[in-house]
């Protein structure tokens, strides 16, 4: 895998154009064809790479990223020409009406968007009747890019694909509930989710008002944080976060110390590979000069299901209401209509979900609804709580959780490796809004695998 900092580097240098590093990408795309990363190439690519080439020759930088190819997930809006279609046949032909504000952040810093990356259909949130990851009735099946027995996992599967095949070195993804954490545990690439709220959700379809956030995926930590210094662009001022500085620049400031807490849980023994992940982050986080804690917790019930029905419901029929008139669907009941309509290219694995949730009331100031999600937040805080009452930078598990996405916190993925061929990962998650405390950590825990 290459990072932004070399692409930067031989950019700088004359040895390659941004035109060059978007061929070189489209190739490495050909030649992963049968992995099915990417949904969509962009016609704009090659025409963008050539602006950006110019602009360079010209001395106008637009920032460490001006140049270079990435991939978003295909449920982020942009305009370029294709549709966006959350790898579902049913939005075959919904062309956004304008850039997410987060594409048009990343096109102002000078990325290049070379395509739009598969998923699992709508975002993992059509059926739980065995339909597996990163299948879609759009685009098809995404697969693993190493071992094509193991499950690709999460819904942001062709992002975490591609920056594991090296097609591109970052990628963004967006998580309601694992879909950033799980990918690239599996894929074995870093991946942060950020502080709920941080990042726009405008422009992205929907899942659940209150947890869905875009986020970046890449081969390190570094590169992550370039892509939330682009991400966050032009509207930290609306938001209550305390940077003072961007994410690139925090990052260059190695954290001085600190304890991370280890957490075991009572009635949820780990696995023995998992164990082994514990013991080998141990010796990571002495050798990166932090000590740690073993902490052992209830894991409560964490039941997301019946909230999630209800704000899809919510959501999604409030999104196609807003895109009235590029897509013939009003409703969550017209997009499962046309899936009963269109059953043989729709209707592989059900719609067991959809169904769920269009029984549901839909109303997120219903009653019923407020107290579920009140009682699901009071269990989600646990990790607040800890990191607070135990005076944590971070709180690491060798397992993603549902406390994160949940609750707000952001939570940042380290893979470990490969044990006894399965993929391993550490998950940390800190504090609501110390992303970039988060992110200095997980820089200097990176290091101690050079």
């Amino acid at each position: 895998m290459i990072t932004f900092t070399q692409m930067r580097i031989a950019l700088e240098s004359g040895r390659v154009t941004s035109l060059q590093l978007v061929n070189q990408a489209l190739e490495n795309n050909r030649q992963w064809l049968d992995k099915n990363a990417i949904g969509r190439i962009s016609p704009l690519a090659k025409k963008l790479a050539k602006k950006r080439d110019e602009e360079r020759r010209l001395g106008f930088v637009r920032g460490p990223l001006h140049g270079i190819p990435i991939v978003i997930k295909d449920n982020i809006f942009y305009k370029d020409g294709t549709p966006t279609t959350c790898n579902a046949y049913a939005l075959h032909d919904f062309y956004p009406p304008a850039h997410a504000p987060i594409v048009k952040y990343l096109l102002d810093k000078g990325a290049i968007i070379i395509g739009k990356a598969n998923l699992s259909e709508y975002a993992y949130f059509l059926s739980d009747d065995k339909m597996p990851s990163g299948y879609g009735s759009m685009y098809g099946q995404v697969k693993h890019p190493f071992d094509e027995t193991i499950d690709p996992l999460g819904s942001s599967t062709g992002s975490a694909v591609a920056v594991k095949l090296g097609i591109v070195p970052g990628a963004i993804g967006t998580e309601t509930n694992g879909s950033l954490m799980a990918p690239a545990f599996q894929c074995q690439i870093v991946a942060l989710k950020p502080t709920f709220g941080l990042v726009s959700q405008q422009g992205i379809i929907p899942i659940s008002p209150v947890q869905d956030t875009a986020g970046p995926m890449a081969s390190c930590v570094y590169d992550c944080a370039l892509l939330m210094d682009a991400l966050i662009d032009d509207q930290q001022h609306v938001h209550p976060f305390p940077f003072s500085q961007s994410f690139a620049e925090a990052i260059e400031q190695p954290l001085t110390g600190g304890k991370i807490g280890l957490v075991h849980f009572e009635d949820n023994q780990y696995s023995s590979e998992e164990f082994a992940v514990i013991e080998q982050s141990k010796a990571r986080i002495i050798k990166a000069g932090f000590t740690y804690e073993e902490i052992i917790v209830k894991l409560p019930k964490l039941e997301n299901e019946p909230t999630l029905l209800v704000e899809f419901k919510y959501a999604i029929n409030q999104f196609l209401q807003s895109v009235s008139g590029l897509t013939p669907h009003k409703s969550l009941e017209d997009l499962i209509l046309f899936h009963r309509e269109h059953a043989k290219r729709c209707l592989r694995y059900g719609q067991t979900i959809f169904e769920k949730a269009v029984a549901t009331h839909g109303d997120v100031t219903h009653p019923e609804y407020l107290a579920w999600r009140d009682s699901l937040l009071d269990e989600a805080h646990l990790f607040e709580k800890i990191l607070h009452e135990k005076q944590l930078v971070a709180i690491g598990t060798p397992v993603w959780l549902s406390f994160a996405p949940i609750y707000g916190n952001p939570s940042l993925c380290i893979p470990e490796g490969i044990f006894n061929k399965q993929p391993k990962a550490m998950v940390f998650v800190a504090k609501k809004y110390d992303d970039q405390t988060l992110l200095r950590f997980g820089h200097a825990y990176e290091a101690t695998s050079l």
